[in-house]
């Protein structure tokens, strides 16, 4: 539209300026006519009388005055050419707008609508918190402080009283550190009216004092090495609401007892009751699916005789050391047994590797000398390094019909082992694998590689 009305301006403009040239050259102020020759641009204008010049002063201003006229007539005009089409923008801009909002209300009440914004491609950088629309809804202005000033609320704070470091929430509690000196506790199911619902990282780690301690069930998560080297400590009565007990959580707790884990936790992480040597009573539930690496490392006197159905995972030295552990039977569940799973366990009365285990890890029976029998379900297909090194417990294996490779030094030392049965698939035997039985004969299929020293000395060997 401004474009309209300056295009209109310059147009009057520049006929006026036409209008005044004409006359000017008319009455011979100026000479717009081309000159043909020297003798009239040299001609020299002929001296009029008083009257002849009184008249031409009349004319010149009759007609200037007419010309002015005709220019502030067209002017005019165009101004009201421009304020008319500005009167039609606005009019149109008005019922676009009312349409916008009619359709809005309707999208709202249909639960349909949008978020009742109209964006607008114009607006100032300096209104409206710099957002690219104006807001229709003023309570949305409202909302937003309001939650500013909420967020602002809901952070922790950091606070301690004669016993306890925490950090206080708007909804609930985390003891960060103990900071009293008795022996016998209980934690508090609440502080400051809010419940405490975690114990954090160390919290209780390298106490001089505590021996006995009861959670509140209020608790469900406890931090890494919550109470790690807490040499005195005899007793930890977990909430039953528990479902995350940390890595390390009992680590080098050596006067350690009793512990009962709760049904929520899935897991027995890295580390959880390392060099616990004095632990003798533990509970593990059903709904464990792992037992981490070094999770009951020298857990010398754990009499564990049970391990949970749904246990998948027995990761790399987590029953190492652990000379009292009579487990009778391997859940059927179990997918992994790692490095040094079970070495040292010198109470195993049997072994019964379940078909989902694919690969029985180094060392990772090495020195059960407890164990009697030793079978193994379709599905393993290597037997690693020192497996069952020093076993000598065993008299006899029959190995699967998927077993492929045999590992160095595997069964060496099994000085009862009298009888091997080697199936046709096995194409790797690597060497000293039977070093120091006492099995005289065996039967292997002739492609299957072998060491003079893979089996004992003297030893028949047959293929199929």
């Amino acid at each position: 539209m401004e474009k309209l009305f300056w295009g209109m301006v310059g147009g009057c403009t520049a006929a006026f300026a036409i209008l005044l040239a004409m006359y000017l050259n008319k009455i011979g102020v100026i000479d717009l006519s081309p000159k043909d020759s020297a003798e009239e641009a040299s001609m020299v204008v002929e001296e009029t009388t008083a009257e002849e010049e009184s008249a031409g002063d009349r004319d010149r201003s009759s007609e200037i005055d007419a010309l002015v006229a005709t220019s502030q007539n067209n002017y005019a005009d165009a101004m009201k050419v421009f304020e008319e089409a500005s009167e039609e923008a606005e009019r149109e801009a008005q019922e676009a707008a009312s349409r916008q909002d009619g359709a809005n209300n309707s999208n709202n009440a249909n639960g349909s609508g949008q978020s009742g914004t109209r964006t607008n491609s114009a607006v100032d950088p300096d209104r409206n918190g710099e957002n690219g629309y104006f807001k229709d809804d003023p309570n949305a202005v409202l909302d937003e402080l309001m939650s500013s000033s909420a967020a602002e609320e809901e952070k922790p704070e950091s606070k301690s009283d004669s016993e306890y470091q925490y950090t206080l929430y708007p909804d609930h509690v985390v003891i960060t550190k103990y900071l009293g000196t008795k022996s016998d506790i209980v934690v508090p199911g609440t502080i400051e009216g809010k419940p405490v619902t975690e114990i954090g990282a160390s919290a209780f780690a390298s106490s001089k004092y505590l021996v006995r301690v009861e959670l509140p069930d209020t608790v469900t998560k406890m931090g890494d090495n919550v109470f790690k080297s807490s040499a005195l400590l005899v007793e930890v009565t977990m909430p039953e609401q528990l479902i995350s007990l940390g890595a390390g959580a009992f680590d080098s707790c050596e006067a350690l007892v009793r512990v009962s884990i709760p049904d929520g936790v899935t897991e027995i992480k890295d580390k959880t009751f390392n060099s616990c040597g004095e632990l003798t009573k533990l509970t593990l539930t059903n709904d464990i699916v792992r037992i981490g690496k070094l999770a009951f490392y020298e857990c010398a006197k754990l009499q564990l005789t049970k391990l949970p159905t749904s246990l998948q995972v027995i990761d790399d030295e987590a029953f190492s050391g652990c000379t009292k552990l009579a487990v009778e039977k391997l859940p059927t569940s179990l997918t992994k047994i790692g490095v040094s799973a079970f070495e040292g366990c010198a109470a195993l009365p049997a072994v019964k590797i379940p078909g989902g285990v694919e690969t029985v890890g180094e060392l990772a029976f090495s020195g059960c000398v407890g164990v009697k029998e030793l079978t193994f379900k379709s599905g393993t297909t290597v037997v690693a390094d020192e497996a069952f090194s020093g076993c000598t417990g065993i008299t006899e294996v029959t190995f699967p019909k998927s077993l492929l490779s045999i590992g160095e030094n595997a069964f060496s030392g099994c000085t009862a082992l009298a009888s091997v049965s080697i199936p046709k698939n096995t194409i790797s035997i690597k060497a000293g694998a039977f070093s120091g039985c006492t099995f005289t004969e065996v039967t292997i299929n002739k492609v299957c590689s072998y060491q003079e020293s893979s089996f004992p000395k003297d030893v028949k060997i047959a293929n199929y």
